[in-house]
C-alpha cells in the first residue's frame, strides 16, 4: 500500500465496533475509542469529536487526536459557523477536497487542507458530531465519507445514553450531596459556617466561577455581602448594594429567581460590570432565600462564560438556597431560646441572690439588734466595763455592719419594675416559638388558642405590667408543662373582670394546659425550694 493511502473499513467492520461500545461506559472513554476508528479508517492527520452544548448553542470539542489540549479546551463555535457548525446547523454530512477554498473554514491547526465532518443525529436532532482532517488535498474519498457517516449514524445512539447515563450519575451525586449538606446545615449554628458551606457546595455543583451570598438588611434597603466563594479580596470588600434599584435587589424583594445569560451586554439590569469583569464573571444565575415567606437575601451564582444555566443548576440552586435560609432560621431560633434561657437564668439568680441575702440578713440583724440593745444598756449601769469612747466605737461598728447589709440587699435585688402596655397576645406567641423548640425535642406539640388578638376578629388583649417579668413567670410555668406533658400543651387567653374596690375592671386571664399526671394537691410548688422531680432544686416555678 502506498504511502498516504488507506482502506476504509467496511460495514462489517463498523457495525463489530459499535456492537462493543455501551452506554454505561464513561462518555469520555467512549468517545476516544469512536474517534480512533474514526481516524484509523479515514487516514486522518487530525479529528475530533464535537458536542452541542444546548445552553450556550454552541459546539465544544469533547475529545480530540492531534490537536494541542488548549486548542481544544477553548474552542467554541456557534452553530452555522465553521465547516463543522455548517454540518451542526443543516444535519447533513460534508467533505471538503480543499478547505482554503471554502469561505466556511476556520483554522485551528497550520497544513490542514481537507475535511471531513458527519452529524451525530437522534430522533432527527442533531447532539454533534464526528469530525476529520487531512494535511493533503482531497485526502478523503466518497468511501470515507460513506464509512464515517454509517459510524456517525450507529454510534449516535451509544453517544447519547453514556450522556444520559453521565448526567444521572452526576445528578445522583448533587442530590446526595445535597443530602449531605441539608443533614450538616441543620446541625449547624453558626451563620458564617452555614454560607460559606452552601457557597462552597454551589460552586462545586454548579460548576460556577463565583458564589456569593447577600443578605438583606432589618430595613430591606441594601443587600451586603455575607459570604463569597471564589472572589477576590476586592470583591469581599465591596459596599453593600441598593435593594430598590439593582438585579440582585429585585430577586430578594420579589422572591422570583433571575438567569442574566450575558452580564456584559447591554440593556441588563445588572449595575455593576465593571466589577464582573474584572472577576471574570459573564453568565449569573440568582436565586432568593426565603423562609416562611420572608425574604433573608440572594445567592448568586455566576460562570465564567455567557450562556444559559440547565435545568440541574436552577433545580440545585433553589434546594441550597431553600436549605441554606432554614438553617438561618434554625440558627436565628437558636439564638433566641440561646438568650431567652441566658435572660432567665439571669433573673433566677439575682432572684435567688436576693432571698439568700435577705435570709442571711435576717439571720444577722437579730444578733446585731441584740448586742446594740446590750451596748447601749451598759451605758447606763455604773459597774459597766465599756467606758463612753468603748461604747460610741462600738455602736459606730455596728452601724457600719447594718449599712453593709443594706448596699448587699440593695446590690442583689431586682430591678425596679419597668411598667408598659404588653400585647398578651404577641407575648405567649413569642413564648410558644422559643418553647416549641424544646417541646419539639420530647414531641411535645405547643398550641394557642386563635381566639384573641390579630386575624381573630375580636380585640387584642393588652395589660400593663413589666414585659420581662411577665414573659419569665409564663415562660416558666410553660417549661414546667413541656416537661410534665405526654403529648400536647395548650395555651388560652381568657377575659374576666374582677372588682378592685367599688370598681369593676377588666382582667386577663392566661390559662395553661398540659395532658401530664398533675402535681399532688395543695403542693406549694410557687415556693422555693419546692420541687417534684428527681435532681430539681425548686427554682422554677417560684421565680
Amino acid at each position: 500500500m502506498a504511502i498516504g493511502t488507506h482502506t476504509p473499513a467496511g460495514p462489517e467492520l463498523i457495525h463489530e465496533l459499535i456492537r462493543n461500545l455501551s452506554g454505561a461506559e464513561e462518555p469520555k472513554k467512549l468517545l476516544e475509542r469512536i474517534l480512533s476508528a474514526a481516524v484509523k479508517m479515514t487516514g486522518a492527520t487530525t479529528g475530533s469529536i464535537v458536542l452541542i452544548d444546548k445552553a450556550t448553542s454552541s459546539l465544544s470539542i469533547e475529545v480530540a487526536s492531534g490537536f494541542a489540549d488548549r486548542i481544544a479546551k477553548t474552542t467554541r463555535l456557534k452553530i452555522g459557523k465553521g465547516i463543522t457548525g455548517w454540518v451542526a446547523a443543516h444535519a447533513k454530512t460534508l467533505r471538503v477536497d480543499d478547505v482554503r477554498k471554502d469561505s466556511r473554514y476556520v483554522s485551528l491547526r497550520k497544513n490542514i487542507r481537507s475535511e471531513l465532518a458527519a452529524p451525530l443525529i437522534l430522533n432527527k436532532e442533531v447532539i454533534g458530531l464526528i469530525n476529520v482532517d487531512s494535511t493533503r488535498v482531497a485526502a478523503f474519498t466518497p468511501e470515507d465519507e460513506a464509512a464515517l457517516e454509517t459510524l456517525a449514524t450507529l454510534s449516535a445512539r451509544v453517544v447519547a445514553d453514556a450522556l444520559i447515563h453521565d448526567r444521572l450519575r452526576k445528578t445522583s451525586r448533587q442530590f446526595e450531596t445535597l443530602v449531605r449538606i441539608g443533614s450538616e446545615l441543620t446541625s449547624t449554628t453558626s451563620p458564617e459556617r452555614i454560607l460559606n458551606d452552601v457557597t462552597a457546595a454551589a460552586a462545586e455543583l454548579i460548576h460556577a466561577r463565583l458564589v456569593a451570598v447577600r443578605l438583606l438588611d432589618p430595613e430591606k434597603k441594601h443587600l451586603f455581602i455575607a459570604a463569597v466563594h471564589g472572589g477576590s479580596k476586592a470583591y469581599l470588600r465591596q459596599a453593600p448594594i441598593t435593594a430598590k434599584d439593582s438585579a440582585l435587589g429585585g430577586v430578594a424583594l420579589t422572591q422570583i429567581p433571575l438567569i442574566i445569560e450575558n452580564i456584559s451586554r447591554g440593556g441588563t439590569t445588572f449595575k455593576y460590570k465593571a466589577v464582573a469583569r474584572k472577576e471574570g464573571l459573564a453568565s449569573m444565575l440568582a436565586v432568593p432565600l426565603v423562609t416562611q415567606g420572608r425574604s433573608l437575601g440572594v445567592l448568586a451564582i455566576y460562570r465564567d462564560k455567557p450562556g444559559d444555566f440547565e435545568d440541574d443548576a436552577v433545580a440545585i440552586a433553589v434546594g441550597l438556597s431553600g436549605l441554606a435560609a432554614a438553617a438561618l432560621e434554625n440558627a436565628r431560633l437558636f439564638q433566641t431560646v440561646f438568650d431567652a434561657e441566658r435572660r432567665t437564668r439571669q433573673i433566677e439568680m439575682r432572684q435567688r441572690a436576693s432571698e439568700m441575702s435577705a435570709e442571711l440578713a435576717h439571720e444577722i440583724r437579730n444578733p446585731l439588734t441584740t448586742v446594740r440593745l446590750l451596748v447601749e444598756a451598759g451605758g447606763t449601769q455604773k459597774d459597766s466595763v465599756f467606758t463612753a469612747p468603748d461604747r460610741r466605737m462600738a455602736l459606730r461598728e455596728l452601724d457600719r455592719v447594718d449599712g453593709l447589709i443594706k448596699r448587699l440587699l440593695g446590690n442583689a435585688s431586682r430591678e425596679q419594675p419597668r411598667y408598659e402596655e404588653v400585647d398578651l397576645n404577641a407575648l405567649l406567641d413569642e413564648i410558644v416559638m422559643v418553647s416549641q423548640v424544646k417541646a419539639g425535642a420530647k414531641n411535645v406539640t405547643i398550641r394557642k388558642s386563635a381566639g384573641y388578638g390579630a386575624g381573630s376578629g375580636q380585640r387584642g388583649v393588652t395589660v400593663r405590667g413589666d414585659r420581662a417579668e411577665l414573659w419569665q413567670a409564663i415562660s416558666n410555668i410553660v417549661e414546667n408543662a413541656v416537661q410534665a406533658a405526654a403529648k400536647k400543651v395548650f395555651l388560652h387567653i381568657a377575659l374576666t373582670s374582677q372588682m378592685r374596690g367599688d370598681d369593676e375592671q377588666d382582667a386577663a386571664v392566661v390559662l395553661i394546659e398540659d395532658d401530664g399526671p398533675g402535681v399532688k394537691n395543695n403542693l406549694p410548688v410557687f415556693d422555693p425550694l419546692v420541687t417534684t422531680k428527681d435532681g430539681g432544686i425548686g427554682i422554677g416555678l417560684f421565680a
